[in-house]
């Protein structure tokens, strides 16, 4: 099982300490749909938790997943529903289906830096 398919299985459970034991200290991860940016751990834990208690039954679904010595690729299919407010994005109560894909760089067999596209009009659709 390559590093994104091992993520996203802890991702899934929603393990937030999992997850960030999967990222470089130095991590850089950038969303761009949202047009944020996290620096740290700290800052990608935050905003994973807020996720998390916002969409309690989110989920990925992998459909493809690349990853060599530097870099990891995939395409994904996200699932949940939005119960609470996130910044920007009002609760609709409803279900919803997005198609996602990342980038990332790998450094040491962790995730350096990682970006991921997602239309935001097809979540908010």
């Amino acid at each position: 099982m390559g590093v994104l398919e091992q993520l996203y299985a802890v991702w899934n459970r929603h393990d937030l300490d999992g997850i960030l034991g999967f990222f470089t200290d130095d991590l850089v991860y950038e969303d761009r749909a949202l047009g944020l940016r996290f620096d740290s751990k700290e800052e990608l834990g935050s905003f994973v938790a807020a996720t998390f208690d916002a969409m309690p039954d989110l989920s990925f679904e992998l459909t493809s997943a690349f990853a060599d010595d530097s870099h990891c690729a995939a395409e994904a299919i996200m699932r949940g529903t939005q119960v609470k407010d996130l910044p920007g994005i009002p609760a609709t109560g409803k279900p919803f289906t997005v198609y996602y894909a990342i980038y990332g760089d790998l450094r040491d067999g962790k995730i350096a830096r990682i970006v991921d596209y997602w239309n935001l009009a097809e979540f908010s659709g």
